[in-house]
């Protein structure tokens, strides 16, 4: 379909301009992002966050809580962590990806990153 090879390009651009830097914290420092595992809740107004990437105060927080709900024995917390910072390096790396595909496309970038044999995104799914 159109939205998957979409899809599929920014991933691919992604990962292009990954290359550049030599991992993931090399891309945030180099763009001058601060990156920090927070203990504050995760669950705002019902609302469930695992990241938040504010360009504007250069911040990016992952929240612990978020990493508790998600792991389990397949999923071991360092794995869930890559995940998560992945997914929020791609929206640094490829902020003109179009609103319906940034978040597939997080996730899926993120799932190529890790060499995750699942799509996170589906990890949401299973919590309701």
């Amino acid at each position: 379909s159109e939205g998957f090879q979409q899809i599929q390009g920014w991933v691919e651009a992604a990962c292009q301009k990954l290359a550049d830097y030599g991992s993931l914290e090399d891309c945030l420092e180099r763009s001058g992002i601060h990156w920090q595992i927070s203990q504050s809740p995760h669950v705002v107004a019902g609302v469930r966050m695992r990241a938040q990437l504010d360009l504007n105060s250069r911040r990016l927080t992952i929240y612990a809580g978020a990493l508790d709900e998600l792991q389990t024995e397949h999923r071991p917390r360092k794995i869930l962590e890559r995940v998560i910072l992945s997914h929020e390096v791609f929206h640094l790396l490829c902020p003109q990806c179009p609103a319906p595909y940034q978040e597939a496309s997080a996730h899926w970038f993120a799932a190529v990153v890790t060499d995750l044999a699942e799509f996170p995104g589906s990890w949401d799914l299973n919590l309701e």
